[in-house]
């Protein structure tokens, strides 16, 4: 499964530039440069570098390093993520079809032997296979509006952050046409 979801987030290009807005309308760029593996975030006026190592899961999960002329680095790519997933303990042996919380969609949680088990989970989009939730721990990040985001059309229009249950924020990538006036 994590397979196929890094096959419907796949970007060719070498340098990957999402730009969108935070909770409060400041401007946020990502940038990942996948020769160097390094995440450039501005946000509020500063820019941070972040190592591919280094990189909060929530991103490892859109910007990674694989070219599909080369399914070597393909290959690489996914077990990294199988690995990342695994380090947040999230047991990739472990799927089952379930409903997602946010929206009542099916989805495939990986890291649950059975819907109803409470466990650190990826949900994937039973019909796209791209991320629904990541939920580790105490934080829970929602993946949305993959189909109204700004290019490239694979990275989610509207992704929130909860902790403990409760909304610490968001961050806003739509096209214009579909942004709030």
């Amino acid at each position: 499964m994590i397979t196929k979801m890094a096959d419907t987030l796949y970007i060719p290009d070498k340098k990957i530039t999402v730009q969108g807005i935070d909770g409060d309308n400041a401007p946020i760029l990502l940038e990942f440069d996948k020769e160097k593996k390094i995440l450039v975030k501005s946000e509020k006026g500063e820019k941070s570098e972040i190592k591919f190592a280094d990189m909060p899961l929530f991103l490892k999960l859109f910007f990674f390093t694989a070219d599909k002329t080369s399914p070597e680095s393909f290959a690489v790519s996914v077990k990294s993520i199988a690995g990342a997933l695994n380090d947040a303990g999230i047991n990739t042996e472990l799927s089952t079809i379930s409903v997602s919380d946010s929206d009542g969609g099916a989805v495939f949680a990986i890291g649950k032997e059975k819907r109803f088990v409470t466990a650190n989970v990826l949900e994937l989009s039973k019909e796209s296979m791209r991320p629904a939730a990541l939920k580790t721990g105490d934080e829970i990040y929602v993946f949305s509006d993959y189909h109204r985001s700004v290019l490239p059309l694979v990275f989610p229009g509207n992704i929130k952050f909860f902790k403990n249950g409760v909304f610490q924020g968001e961050w806003i990538f739509l096209r214009d046409e579909y942004k709030q006036k």
